[in-house]
């Protein structure tokens, strides 16, 4: 079973709950992860994987994603990428909608969506939280405020 990873770029210094979230994660069965590698979040979960030695593919939007970073961001990331089993990268360059593109391709290609989301209504994580709802996908939530972690079951159709 796959999973993508969705979370807040403003969010740090969590790497505890990130594991408990992981290991939620393996107890549901996943063995490949799918990480967007943008900073913030998804950074901070490739280095816990890289820890624990899973099985990650990075899925870049575009071949020159880090082009607007600063250079101690661009070297962090190039060491963080050594480590992924796969990268798949889905555009030669930016252009406006590759971020989204690349959410939408971890939703399609995963069973489940692990986001460290605190509820906010707008930006990326809440536009790929409520992808994954419209999939049907489980998502298991870790809130970066409470600390709380939990499973939120997709809605079944009822004729009833």
């Amino acid at each position: 079973m796959k999973a993508f990873f969705t979370g807040h770029r403003d969010i740090h210094d969590i790497k505890v709950e990130i594991n408990q979230l992981i290991d939620v994660a393996l107890d549901k069965g996943i063995t490949e992860y799918f990480n967007g590698m943008a900073i913030g979040i998804d950074q901070l979960i490739a280095q816990v994987l890289i820890e624990r030695e899973l099985n990650w593919t990075a899925v870049i939007p575009c071949q020159n994603q880090d082009r607007l970073w600063n250079l101690q961001q661009k070297v962090k990331y190039k060491e963080l990428l050594k480590y992924a089993s796969k990268q798949i990268v889905l555009y030669p360059e930016y252009k406006p909608g590759v971020m989204q593109a690349r959410n939408q391709w971890m939703v399609k290609h995963s069973d489940i969506c692990l986001a460290v989301y605190d509820g906010r209504l707008t930006g990326g994580t809440a536009l790929s939280v409520n992808m994954a709802i419209a999939h049907n996908l489980p998502i298991i939530q870790l809130n970066p405020k409470t600390l709380e972690i939990t499973l939120i079951e997709p809605r079944q159709l009822s004729l009833f």
